[in-house]
């Protein structure tokens, strides 16, 4: 195969660079890939309820975090999680969708899921959704984690 043959489009030569190529960008941006804006936080209240502080942004990107959050929250039989909202800078869409993922899993353990310190433009977001038909929200910590314990 001469030099001009070599990088002509379709030959395995070519193709192998464009390969190469696409990887690299993929690599890249993998790389730059928005990571999850937030953090919770798991403190145990009693035997049987925790609680997970909310801080940051609760979009797609969250999904692991929430999901580490839930595994600790749930350890040794709790029967009751309490988000604290508090903390909450921005929620979207995917954000919602995962608390919908949440509530499933929740509903699945025989558990309870309670949520307290949620802004007014949130409160009214669950309102509108019909999420506060699904998850309880409370004005304080003390009434949800009183609420998750019953």
């Amino acid at each position: 195969m001469t030099a001009e043959t070599e990088n002509l489009p379709g030959t395995l030569h070519a193709l192998r660079g464009e390969f190469e190529g696409i990887r690299e960008i993929r690599r890249t941006r993998r790389s730059e890939m928005p990571q999850a804006q937030i953090t919770m936080d798991v403190r145990r209240v009693s035997a049987k309820v925790s609680v997970v502080d909310v801080k940051g942004e609760l979009t797609a990107f969250a999904e692991g975090v929430l999901m580490d959050a839930y595994g600790q929250a749930s350890e040794g039989g709790v029967r009751g999680i309490v988000m604290n909202f508090e903390g909450l800078e921005y929620m979207n869409s995917s954000g919602i969708g995962l608390l919908v993922t949440l509530l499933i899993r929740v509903n699945r353990e025989k558990q309870k899921l309670l949520i307290y310190g949620l802004s007014d433009h949130y409160q009214s977001i669950f309102q509108i959704t019909r999420l506060d038909d699904a998850i309880a929200i409370h004005d304080s910590e003390e009434d949800a984690v009183k609420a998750a314990s019953t």
